[in-house]
C-alpha cells in the first residue's frame, strides 16, 4: 500500500452544512434540547479556531424557546432546517462551490430504515409525512453526481440515535432516493456516527447537549482543522476511548462508529486507510516557498490595480476554471488575490492560476519597471515549476472617443458659461469655448455645430457636466439637426449620454468620490456589492453617511418618487457614489423596478455589470417599430449619472 503525505488543509475551501434540530413539528414529544445549541458550538469552533469562512458555514437550527432563552449570547443567523432548506443547501448551492472538503453536522433523532440507511428527520416532519434526510443515499450522490474536481474529501458527524424506524410506526418515511449511478473512486468519505446500529443517542438533560457531541467538542478543540481533517481516523478512535471510559463508569451507554469510504453495498473498501485520493500532479499546480518568497515583495504596497478585476477573471478563463459564482475579489489585497487562486485549480493542472493573474497585470501596469520585474518572476516561476507556457495577455479594449461638455452658471444669471473638449486616446483636447454665457437653446445649437464637424473623430458618448440645478434635466432627449439633411435627431438614439455633477465633488464627499471609482475600477461592475437599490422609505438625513461608509456601493439605483427624488441625490452626492441611475418623470402608471430590469439587461454574461450601463441605456432609448408617435411617446429610460474622476478636463476661472 502506497503512503500519501497529507496536504495542509486551506479553510477558505472548506464548505460545511451545520444543523441542530431541537424541536419538530410533529409533536412536543420529539423536544430534544441541545442539539441547536451542539450545532452552534461545531459552527462557532468552524468559523473560530478552524478559521472556515463564515458565509460557507451554513447554520440550520430550530431551538426551542426555553433553550433560545438561555442562550447568553446574541445567536448568530441561520436558516430553519426544513426539507426545503435543507435540500436547497446539500443538493443545489454546495455542489455549485469550489471547494476541497465538505463538512456535514446533524444532531437531531435519527431512524434506520430497513437497508440500515440512517434517515434523518426534518423540523417540519409530521407523523402523515415524516420528510427526511436519507444520509446514506445523500453521501452516494455526492459520491458519484458531483463534478469530479470539487469536494474530493468529505466529513460527517451525525450525533442521532440510529434505532428501527419499526418502533415508530406511527411515522411515514417513504422512500428518499437522490440519483447517483457512478461511484467516483477519487473521491473519499469519512463518516462518524455518535451510535452503532441499534443504539440510542444519548443527551445530557442537565448541560444541554449531546454525549457524543459533548465528548467530540473536547477533542477538536485541542486539534487544529489539519489535524482534525487528516488525523480524521485519530480523531474518531480518540472519542471513542473517551466513552469507552465513560461506559466502565456507568456513564454512557453508546458506542461511535466510524466508517471510511463505502461501495454500493455499503462495505467499507478501504479499511482505516483516510487520505486525500490521488497524488500530485507532475507538474505542480500550485506555486512553491520560492515563489511565494519573490512574489510577495512584488505585490506588496501596490494597492489594487484598476484592471485587478480582468486579471483575476482571466486566470479563470485561460486555466479552464469556471469564475466563482460570487465574482467579487477575494480580500487583502494583491497578494490576498495571489492566495486565494492557488488554492484553485482549473481543469489545467499544469498551469496555477497565478501566474497568468501577474501577467495580465504586467501587461496592464502603467509602470515599465514593475512590469518587467513580474514578466521575470512568471518564466522564472513557470520554467522551475514546469508549468506550462502562459499566453500572452489580451490588449484592452480602445476606449471610445467622448466629448466633454461643461456648462458652469453665469453668476450674473445670464446663463451658462459653455465649454467643449473631445478625449481620445487618453488625452483631452479643447474644441469649443463660447466667449458668452449662453441659454440652453444656444448651447444646443454649439453642440450640434461641434457634432457635425467631428469627422473621424466622432464621439460615441456625450458626458454633460453640469451645476446642481440642471442634473435632471433631459439631455437625452434634445433634438438636434444632425441628421440627414439636417433632420431633427433626439441625442440619445446616436450617443451614449450621461450627466456629470464635479462641482458636487468637494470636501470629503471629492475622497469618497476617488475612493469608490477606484473600488469600482479594480473590483468590476458584477461584484454582488457593486450596486445598492434605495427607495422612498430609506430617503432620510443619514442616507448619505450610509452610503459612504464603506468602498462599495459605487451604483445606486434610486427607485424613488418624484417628491424623494432630490434628497436621494443629495445622498448619493454627499457620499460620493460615482454612479447612479434615477426614473424621469412620467412615471405614473409605470411598474415599479425599472431601474432594476434597466440593469439585469446589462448582463453580457449572465450577470448584471454597472460598466455596461450607458451603452445599454443608449440602446433602451433608441424607438422601436411600432412605437407610440412622438406627441404621446412614453417616458424617457432611467437617467443616468456617470461621474468618472480621472476624466475631469482642466479647470479655469470664469472670465
Amino acid at each position: 500500500m502506497t503512503t500519501e503525505t497529507p496536504r495542509p488543509v486551506d479553510p477558505r475551501r472548506v464548505f460545511a452544512l451545520v444543523v441542530g434540530i431541537e424541536s419538530y413539528d410533529i409533536s412536543a414529544r420529539w423536544d430534544l434540547p441541545g442539539a441547536a445549541r451542539d450545532a452552534e458550538r461545531v459552527a462557532d469552533w468552524l468559523t473560530g479556531p478552524a478559521r472556515v469562512p463564515a458565509d460557507q458555514v451554513h447554520l440550520l437550527l430550530s431551538p426551542l424557546d426555553r433553550t433560545a432563552a438561555a442562550t447568553p449570547a446574541p445567536a448568530r443567523h441561520h436558516l430553519v432546517p426544513t426539507r426545503e432548506n435543507v435540500e436547497r443547501i446539500l443538493f443545489k448551492e454546495l455542489p455549485a462551490c469550489d471547494g476541497d472538503l465538505l463538512w456535514i453536522y446533524w444532531a437531531g433523532h435519527g431512524y434506520l430504515d430497513p437497508r440500515r440507511q440512517l434517515l434523518l428527520p426534518y423540523t417540519d416532519a409530521t407523523t402523515t409525512r415524516t420528510v427526511h434526510l436519507n444520509l446514506e443515499a445523500a453521501l452516494r450522490w455526492w459520491k458519484s453526481e458531483v463534478p469530479a474536481d470539487r469536494f474530493p474529501r468529505q466529513i460527517v458527524l451525525g450525533d442521532a440515535c440510529r434505532v428501527e424506524a419499526d418502533r415508530a410506526r406511527s411515522l411515514t418515511f417513504g422512500d428518499s432516493e437522490y440519483g447517483g449511478l457512478r461511484l467516483n473512486p477519487h473521491r473519499r468519505q469519512f463518516t462518524l456516527y455518535a451510535a452503532r446500529a441499534g443504539e440510542l443517542a444519548q443527551n445530557l438533560a442537565d448541560r444541554g447537549a449531546g454525549q457524543f457531541t459533548d465528548t467530540l467538542m473536547r477533542r477538536l478543540a485541542e486539534r487544529t482543522l489539519d489535524e482534525s481533517v487528516n488525523g480524521a481516523v485519530a480523531l474518531a478512535r480518540a472519542v471513542q476511548a473517551d466513552l469507552r471510559e465513560l461506559r466502565a463508569a456507568g456513564h454512557a451507554w453508546q458506542n461511535p462508529q466510524f466508517l471510511v469510504d463505502r461501495d454500493w453495498d455499503d462495505s467499507t473498501i478501504f479499511g482505516d486507510h483516510w487520505a486525500a485520493p490521488g497524488t500530485a500532479p507532475a507538474t505542480a499546480a500550485h506555486l512553491d516557498q520560492t515563489a511565494w518568497n519573490t512574489l510577495g515583495p512584488l505585490l506588496r504596497g501596490g494597492g489594487t490595480p484598476a484592471h485587478t478585476h480582468d486579471a483575476y477573471r482571466w486566470a479563470f478563463e485561460i486555466t479552464g476554471c469556471v469564475f466563482p459564482a460570487h465574482r467579487g475579489l477575494p480580500t487583502g489585497g494583491l497578494t490576498g488575490i495571489a492566495h486565494d487562486l492557488d488554492a484553485r485549480q482549473g481543469r489545467r493542472g499544469d498551469l496555477p492560476l497565478t501566474l497568468p493573474f501577474v501577467r495580465h497585470l504586467a501587461a496592464r501596469s502603467p509602470d515599465p519597471a514593475w512590469a518587467e520585474r513580474a514578466e521575470a518572476w512568471v518564466d522564472a516561476t513557470r520554467e522551475r515549476l514546469g508549468a506550462a507556457p502562459v499566453p500572452a495577455a489580451p490588449e484592452a479594449d480602445p476606449e471610445p472617443a467622448a466629448l466633454h461638455v461643461r456648462l458652469t452658471e453665469d453668476p450674473a444669471g445670464g446663463g451658462y458659461w459653455t465649454r467643449m473638449w473631445l478625449h481620445r486616446d487618453g488625452a483631452f483636447e479643447a474644441v469649443r469655448d463660447a466667449e458668452l454665457p449662453l441659454t440652453l437653446d444656444a448651447v444646443r445649437e454649439h453642440l450640434a455645430g461641434q457634432l457635425l464637424t467631428g469627422g473621424a473623430a466622432a464621439p460615441a458618448r456625450i458626458e454633460f457636466h453640469v451645476p446642481y440645478g440642471l442634473l435632471t434635466t433631459e439631455f437625452e432627449r434634445w433634438r438636434l439637426p444632425i441628421g440627414r439633411r439636417g433632420k431633427a435627431v433626439e441625442l440619445g438614439w446616436s450617443y451614449e449620454v450621461v450627466v456629470r455633477c464635479p462641482d458636487e465633488r468637494d470636501g470629503l464627499a471629492g475622497s469618497h468620490w476617488h475612493r469608490k471609482w477606484q473600488w469600482f475600477k479594480s473590483h468590476g461592475g458584477a461584484h454582488p456589492e457593486a450596486v445598492q437599490q434605495v427607495t422612498d422609505s430609506d430617503v432620510s438625513g443619514e442616507l448619505g453617511a450610509c452610503l459612504q461608509a464603506t468602498e462599495p456601493p459605487v451604483c445606486v439605483l434610486a427607485e424613488v418618487s418624484d417628491e424623494h427624488l432630490m434628497d436621494a441625490l443629495d445622498a448619493v452626492l454627499d457620499a460620493g457614489i460615482p454612479i447612479a441611475l434615477w426614473p424621469r418623470p412620467g412615471r405614473e402608471g409605470r411598474p415599479r423596478g425599472e431601474l432594476a430590469t434597466a440593469l439585469r439587461t446589462c448582463g453580457g454574461t449572465g450577470t448584471p455589470d454597472v460598466g455596461r450601463l450607458p451603452g445599454v441605456l443608449k440602446a433602451l432609448r433608441i424607438p422601436r417599430p411600432g412605437a407610440a408617435a412622438a406627441d404621446t411617446r412614453p417616458p424617457s429610460p432611467p437617467a443616468l449619472l456617470w461621474d468618472d474622476p480621472e476624466r475631469v478636463p482642466e479647470r479655469r476661472p470664469l472670465s
